[in-house]
């Protein structure tokens, strides 16, 4: 297992945590629970989906951290327990604080998945913004055709002034690990975009040191 002081260049205090904005994640109080896989705690679906585009929707989070590695994964189905299989965004790292939005493009489905109008899903965020584990939230999703309005969209997908972000290469590719330092940050803007990747295992706060499958890195601009 690899040691947390790896970690120590950008993680900052523990009791600094972080929320998804939109989708709505499952529940807003469980800052003491985040550590817990696969939802932070929380691990019962939301009866308020959030009505997710399949084409161009953005994830917003909000985070007292101000530097941090985060992957996005993904599990269909209506209860899906711990099955987030499937890589959307895969893992980057994220400098300054507050809003940091990953905007349309970030995400990309593969294909096998026949993502369709109204299927359930389930978004769960991982970061490495704790000293003994990995930080988790989930957002409980609904598919859908009806794309976001220019209003809804920009309400919902914010930059903070200054944040940037640094796609990981070689074998710092997951959420766990520290950023490789020769890889290029962005600029600050309004939206991330990625490549995406499916495969990872699910990973619990036990095994968060572990190397995980390699996960292709993607371009990230802003």
């Amino acid at each position: 297992m690899k040691s947390f002081a790896l970690l120590s260049c950008i993680v900052p205090l523990a009791s600094a945590h972080w929320k998804i904005t939109y989708p709505q994640q499952r529940q807003f109080d469980n800052e003491e629970t985040m550590t817990q896989f696969p939802c932070g705690g929380i691990n019962s679906v939301s009866t308020n989906r959030t009505m997710f585009p399949i084409n161009g929707a953005p994830i917003q989070i909000v985070s007292e951290h101000t530097s941090y590695n985060i992957e996005v994964l993904l599990a269909i189905g209506n209860d899906p327990g711990s099955a987030f299989n499937t890589i959307v965004v895969p893992t980057f790292s994220e400098f300054g604080p507050n809003n940091i939005c990953l905007g349309a493009g970030a995400i990309q489905w593969p294909k096998d998945l026949n993502i369709t109008e109204g299927m359930n899903a389930t978004l769960q965020i991982q970061t490495n913004g704790d000293g003994t584990g990995g930080l988790y939230n989930c957002a409980d999703i609904t598919f859908t055709n009806t794309m976001l309005s220019t209003a809804d969209y920009n309400t919902n997908c914010q930059n903070s002034t200054g944040v940037t972000t640094k796609a990981l290469q070689g074998s710092f590719t997951n959420a766990n690990q520290t950023y490789d330092k020769s890889a290029t940050a962005s600029s600050s803007g309004s939206a991330a975009s990625a490549t995406s990747s499916k495969g990872a295992a699910p990973r619990n706060s036990a095994s968060w040191g572990l190397a995980a499958a390699v996960i292709g890195a993607g371009a990230f601009a802003f």
